[in-house]
């Protein structure tokens, strides 16, 4: 594995075409006339190559439980299922008798926890019931203790008499009205109008003599007899609804509904063996069960992936574990998938190290975006991790570099075709160029002279296969002009 600069170019069009091809990104190569070459802009980019297997967290060989004869397949390949759906079966007829013996005992040990439950939800009931018993003997007793009570203030009552009085006039004056227009024929408006204001003021009057009568009445003894009686009565119900809900006030015995359900997982483990049950939503890779088809205890039925799940297992040199992190983007491409290049990023990286072939590595789990492509799993993959960000930089032909006893330099092509010496430092080579660090007296654009070599740029910080390795450089002869 090894840490690689991308790097991705932006000629300028001058007297020289500079294009160069780097593995993922766009770039250009030189093309020398006359001994000169122009100055370009590249950018770079940090990288870890490594490669690994595709895998997915949730992929499954789904393997019938006991042997049979298959009757039902519900599924083919590329369809999409939920969990506890169910993909295949057995006949019941087919399979071992232990399972139609679970299939009965999965019926009794669902009733019986059924049973324990309702015991629970009776108890539950049972104290409601005592809870409206309470409420209403408290209605009763208020009903009683208020026979002891003036219905109303003396102020009130003092209220209603005057209204009385005041009704009483009111119905006098009507009545004399009425006498006046009585001979009047049927029909007649004052007639009609007399007769309606005399009933009013009947009836206030009645209501209010009516509503005197309740407020200053004695309670009787009949009163007091039934009120009493409705007491009684509502204390032997209240009594009756607690010894009710003591009778299951201790509902199920936890211990007994945990031994109950134990029973009813067991007995559905035993019947969900002649079934191929999905563990997890995902898609049917392949089928291999059969409709009439005999199935073996431990033989392949179906087998299932999610996609969202799918991932990389890699390992990364302990040279540049550091330069990778959790989120980092990542590519993937396989032989298999031949110009299919998958996206994903880094999820997880396992701090602990191990040691291969004498080198110590660090898995790094990269989680793979869902594709539609036709993935083989476990295929070996190639996982190139970006861990920085875009460096723009100046860059040179290789044989434009030259050295002197004052180090690295190169020759700036002034416009009136004399030279002036910049010193350089190179940095990361790729084919026929190489980045490098001076001060601001050369920019993109400008033309350097070709030294007589053709050799590579020296770096100490060159990024290729051999994880920094310099190549050095001869120094082109002649004196620099200027």
């Amino acid at each position: 594995m090894s840490q690689n600069k991308s790097i991705l170019f932006a000629p300028f069009i001058g007297i020289l075409a500079i294009a160069l091809v780097l593995t993922g990104c766009s770039s250009a190569n030189a093309a020398i006339t006359g001994g000169v070459g122009q100055v370009s802009s590249v950018t770079l980019t940090d990288k870890v190559e490594t490669s690994g297997n595709l895998s997915a967290d949730k992929l499954a060989t789904l393997k019938w439980g006991t042997s049979g004869v298959v009757e039902t397949v519900n599924v083919q390949v590329g369809d999409k299922v939920k969990m506890n759906d169910v993909l295949a079966g057995l006949r019941m007829d087919s399979v071992e008798s232990d399972i139609a013996t679970g299939q009965s005992e999965l019926s009794t040990a669902q009733r019986d926890l059924q049973d324990m439950l309702d015991s629970t939800t009776s108890f539950a009931q049972a104290q409601l019931a005592v809870i409206t018993a309470r409420k209403n003997v408290e209605e009763a007793q208020n009903n009683l203790d208020a026979l002891d009570y003036q219905r109303a203030s003396d102020a009130y009552i003092n209220n209603i008499e005057a209204q009385i009085l005041e009704a009483e006039k009111t119905l006098t004056l009507a009545a004399r009205r009425y006498k006046e227009v009585q001979s009047h024929f049927d029909g007649d408006t004052q007639k009609t109008q007399a007769i309606l204001a005399m009933t009013n003021a009947q009836l206030n009057l009645i209501t209010l003599k009516a509503t005197l009568n309740y407020l200053t009445a004695q309670a009787t003894a009949a009163d007091y007899e039934e009120a009493r009686a409705n007491l009684e009565v509502a204390n032997a119900a209240l009594e009756d609804a607690k010894r009710t809900r003591d009778n299951v006030k201790n509902g199920a015995d936890p211990l007994k509904v945990a031994a109950a359900e134990s029973k009813v997982t067991a007995a559905q483990a035993k019947v969900n063996t002649m079934f191929i049950i999905a563990p997890f939503d995902g898609e049917v890779l392949s089928v291999q069960a059969g409709v009439g088809n005999s199935a073996t205890s431990g033989e392949s039925a179906v087998e299932l992936v999610d996609q969202n799940t799918l991932k990389v297992e890699t390992l990364v040199d302990e040279t540049t574990i550091s330069s990778v992190s959790v989120g980092d983007p990542a590519e993937i491409s396989m032989d298999s998938l031949p110009g299919e290049v998958l996206t994903g990023k880094v999820a997880r990286i396992n701090r602990i190290g191990s040691t291969v072939n004498g080198l110590v590595k660090y898995t790094v789990i990269v989680s793979v975006d869902s594709t539609d492509q036709p993935i083989l799993f476990g295929a070996t993959v190639n996982v190139a991790i970006t861990t920085g960000e875009p460096q723009t930089r100046l860059a040179v032909p290789v044989s434009a570099i030259q050295s002197d006893a004052q180090g690295e330099y190169v020759l700036l092509v002034k416009a009136d075709g004399s030279t002036q010496r910049v010193t350089v430092e190179s940095g990361d080579l790729a084919d026929t160029l190489v980045t490098i660090t001076t001060t601001n007296e050369i920019k993109e654009g400008d033309q350097v002279q070709l030294g007589a070599s053709s050799g590579s740029a020296s770096s100490s910080k060159s990024n290729s296969a051999n994880q920094g390795g310099g190549i050095p450089i001869p120094g082109v002869g002649g004196p620099p002009g200027g």
